[in-house]
């Protein structure tokens, strides 16, 4: 699988993190993947088609060729069929806030119904290889929108990026004093100028935090992962963890090792779920 990410224009880089691409280079059949609870918004083109659903169990739904979704607090559970091809773009929630309108707990976002040919420009480059060409016009329609809906960063947006910056560490009342104003006044402003409350969106950042290492290095010391994340101690971070990805760090490490690469896409073949299965199988 090939995996790349890339910077947006330096225009958007204040409410687009990067863009990224997923071209497997063949069409392996049917695909099962897992994504994890997530601390940014993603905007998804992707080509063949995709059902996607709760992770334990009940019926999937299609989702949508061009898509907004994201900050959920639950993973999913998805399978795909046709080429894996897929372009992107990761906004910080006041971005998608300002470009789209977004808000948290909000369904699904069809972007086929409210931008049908921006979205099959972009599909077709796809069919054709032409990534530099799919960018490039994301990337000018995100400017368009800027253009129109953009607004300066406020104080909401302002502790935003500084709970990004601590990750996910920062106290409400700490950023209320950095900025002079109440805790309160600070909790409003956050949840209008950001679209998600303080404490919601510090649980994402953090869960991703540990997320990431654990991919990386599965065998990473969880107490010492505490100390550096700031939780209470071991047992804070495993609950956490597993109440927002239904797994332990532990167990998600083993997930972790049955990839060949460390690539936080989480894409999962029907062998490798059959091999985690199994392995579950014998610890029990």
């Amino acid at each position: 699988m090939h995996y790349v990410e890339f910077p947006p224009d330096t225009r958007l880089g204040h409410l687009v993190r990067n863009y990224w691409q997923m071209d497997e280079g063949l069409d392996l059949g049917p695909q099962e993947h897992r994504s994890m609870p997530e601390q940014l918004v993603r905007l998804t083109f992707h080509a063949g088609t995709t059902w996607r659903g709760s992770l334990t169990g009940g019926a999937l739904e299609r989702l949508p060729s061009a898509s907004l979704e994201g900050l959920t607090l639950t993973p999913l559970r998805a399978v795909s069929l046709g080429p894996p091809q897929a372009l992107g773009a990761e906004l910080y929630p006041w971005g998608a806030r300002q470009l789209f309108g977004w808000n948290f707990g909000q369904p699904t976002l069809d972007l086929n119904l409210t931008h049908p040919l921006l979205t099959r420009a972009i599909s077709a480059l796809m069919r054709l290889n032409a990534w530099d060409e799919a960018r490039q016009f994301l990337d000018d329609w995100l400017l368009g929108l800027l253009t129109e809906r953009g607004q300066a960063l406020n104080v909401g947006t302002e502790a935003a990026l500084k709970l990004y910056g601590s990750p996910g560490q920062a106290r409400i009342g700490t950023l209320a004093e950095e900025l002079n104003i109440s805790a309160r006044h600070l909790e409003r402003l956050f949840a209008v100028d950001v679209g998600v409350s303080a404490k919601i969106l510090a649980r994402l950042i953090r869960f991703e935090a540990v997320h990431n290492r654990l991919w990386l290095d599965p065998n990473v010391s969880l107490a010492q992962l505490a100390y550096e994340l700031g939780f209470a101690d071991q047992a804070h971070l495993t609950r956490e963890f597993k109440a927002l990805s239904l797994m332990t760090p532990r167990s998600f490490g083993q997930f972790a090792q049955l990839r060949p690469s460390r690539l936080p896409t989480q894409r999962l073949t029907q062998d490798q779920i059959a091999e985690l299965a199994g392995s579950r199988a014998e610890r029990a």
